[in-house]
């Protein structure tokens, strides 16, 4: 936790007690998630709490208080903008992470005490193939070149928890399973970034959606890609993935979603998903936390497991620093010891990958660009009927209404479950009455997500310590695809019967379908924009910055994945993607992986 001096602690507690009153003591709690949040600029955000504490903030009255956030809220400046979202979703996440009773939410599931399993890397090691990451990419590397006979050494920089061991608590599985406690931004605060940061990666926490790559992308990516041999590798990962549709017993969520699209004659489909056994009741609902039945076929499962029987061995909570690469053997430098190694296989995923490379010396001037994150926002309605939107599969079905709006880019329909700080993240906040008032209708509430299929770019960068930061902006023609989504979820949740329908806006943009039409509800959307800190958005896919190509000119690695720089240094995962997948990546990955693994382990053999 960050040292803050008393007089900033105390306005730090004025802020969260106006966002909720009674949060004051939730201050603590969100220094320590700013403190693991490496994208947050700890002297940054102590200036920030100083301009409140020498403005008096915690002096003034409530009301006076409402309209200073509020105005931060509606501010033209960008950063002010981003600055009172961060402390709305963390005041909010915190204070309701603990005091959900109120809202008709049941709180966690059953908890069971937590079971690291670590064992710490001797000094020095030596192997075939260190591989730098557990998720789809590097999960499947392993298993792949561990079973061909291969010493493989994986190094992952999250915990490892048996899954009987997964957090059931919202704000528990953030900090233990999510890199940065599910805190990291853009650099303008603008768009979350998810992923994992555990044994298993992202494919632990993931909503289990299972897409293949779609064949027009893999003919627009071209090499590869529309080659039988890349069929193949697709087949490999679904039939150890067991991806099927026969676990999809629709939620309320999907029942809600159904019945709006079908009024509307639009497309409805049945989500592919790698799972068996799924409960598809209350405890589906908290997968996002990771399964605690183990129905979940995540690398951790599936491909680590391969691994390990193979001889693989992993080292959790060690942390890559950089790669040497050049005269000899290739050697990655990390948390407590130093591997010497004939091939690095780097899965960090697009945000790490390239942080590692750029601290490890690359320059190919495409490295760190190319990011695409299918930027996400949402619409929530509000019906009479109680829905109980945390329980329920996953994520049963899906629309491509939508999905090819232009030449390939548009969105997907789909949903997600609730909980308490999935919705404060994205409702709105103009008040703490308000507020309160649309936190209190979670039984009630069913939202529809809407994600991009983006044509806009970011870069990857390090600052002076090697940590990532994340520029990304959204472009008109994006915003303008986000816009159709807006109005089409609202049209969906219309014609499912909403009472109250409400757009992610900051300024907090709604209607009421028995009482109007939707045509002021799109039109102030429209107006407020989807800028930074206008509208609520996260990256849940996140790719592209480390792509894959035929020349150094265009791309940082080959079409097996070796960096053009580093002769023995390959990359599988989701930053090799040439552009956006347009659908959930994970299968996507561990086909790349799979094949270029296979690869790999025929050359060293």
């Amino acid at each position: 936790m960050p040292s803050v001096a008393e007089p900033l602690r105390r306005t730090l507690a004025a802020i969260c007690d106006t966002f909720v009153p009674g949060a004051g003591e939730s201050a603590e709690d969100v220094l320590d998630l700013a403190a693991r949040t490496p994208t947050v600029d700890l002297r940054a955000f102590q200036a920030l709490l100083g301009w409140f504490a020498v403005s008096g903030f915690a002096l003034l009255p409530r009301a006076r208080r409402e309209r200073i956030l509020r105005g931060w809220c509606d501010s033209a400046l960008p950063q002010r903008r981003a600055a009172f979202q961060a402390l709305k979703k963390a005041s909010l996440l915190v204070h309701y992470a603990r005091h959900y009773e109120r809202l008709g939410y049941p709180g966690p599931i059953e908890s069971r005490p937590s079971r690291w399993t670590a064992c710490a890397p001797p000094p020095q090691l030596d192997c075939d193939v260190c591989v730098v990451g557990s998720g789809a990419g590097g999960g499947v590397a392993a298993g792949v070149l561990a079973r061909a006979g291969l010493e493989v050494v994986v190094l992952e920089e999250g915990p490892e928890l048996p899954e009987e061991c997964y957090p059931g608590a919202e704000l528990e599985a953030y900090r233990t399973l999510y890199w940065g406690s599910a805190g990291a931004t853009t650099a303008d605060g603008s768009i979350g970034l998810l992923a994992g940061s555990c044994v298993g990666g992202t494919t632990v926490i993931n909503y289990s959606t299972s897409f293949r790559t779609p064949d027009a992308i893999r003919d627009e990516w071209g090499g590869p890609f529309p080659r039988d041999e890349f069929t193949r590798s697709l087949d490999s990962v679904c039939e150890r993935l067991e991806v099927n549709t026969d676990h999809n017993r629709p939620s309320s969520r999907d029942e809600v979603m159904a019945r709006g699209l079908r009024a509307l004659g639009w497309h409805v489909g049945d989500m592919p998903r790698n799972v068996m056994g799924c409960d598809q009741g209350r405890v589906c609902g908290y997968c996002g936390f990771g399964c605690r039945i183990g129905a979940k076929c995540s690398t951790q499962r599936t491909w680590l497991a391969d691994a390990r029987a193979a001889g693989a061995v992993v080292y959790s909570r060690t942390r890559a620093h950089r790669v040497r690469a050049g005269r000899g053997a290739p050697r990655v430098e990390a948390d407590r010891t130093t591997v010497r190694t004939r091939a690095v296989v780097v899965a960090g995923g697009a945000i790490q990958t390239p942080a590692l490379l750029l601290r490890s010396g690359l320059r190919n001037v495409n490295l760190g660009r190319h990011l695409h994150l299918h930027p996400t926002t949402a619409v929530a309605g509000i019906f009479e009927e109680e829905l109980r939107p945390w329980e329920g599969t996953l994520q049963a079905l899906y629309s491509d209404e939508h999905a090819d709006l232009d030449e390939g880019y548009g969105l997907k329909y789909e949903t997600a479950p609730v909980h308490p700080g999935a919705l404060t993240a994205f409702m709105p906040w103009r008040d703490a009455a308000q507020s309160a008032e649309l936190i209190a209708q979670l039984p009630h509430v069913s939202g529809i997500g809407l994600l991009l299929r983006d044509r806009s770019q970011g870069i990857v960068q390090i600052d002076r310590n090697g940590s990532p930061r994340v520029r990304y902006a959204l472009t008109p023609y994006d915003a303008h695809h986000v816009h159709t989504g807006v109005d089409g979820a609202a049209r969906i949740l219309e014609a499912a019967g909403a009472s109250r329908i409400v757009s992610a806006h900051a300024r907090g943009i709604s209607y009421e379908p028995v009482r109007e039409g939707r045509e002021r509800f799109v039109t102030e959307c429209a107006a407020a924009g989807y800028g930074p800190g206008c509208c609520v958005f996260f990256a849940f896919h996140l790719m592209g910055s480390a792509r894959v190509g035929a020349s150094p000119r265009d791309s940082v690695c080959n079409w097996d994945g070796e960096t053009w720089e580093a002769p023995g240094v390959y990359v599988m995962d989701a930053s090799t993607f040439p552009s956006a997948s347009g659908v959930n990546p994970m299968v996507t990955v561990e086909a790349i992986a799979q094949r270029a693994a296979s690869r790999l382990a025929a050359r060293l053999r």
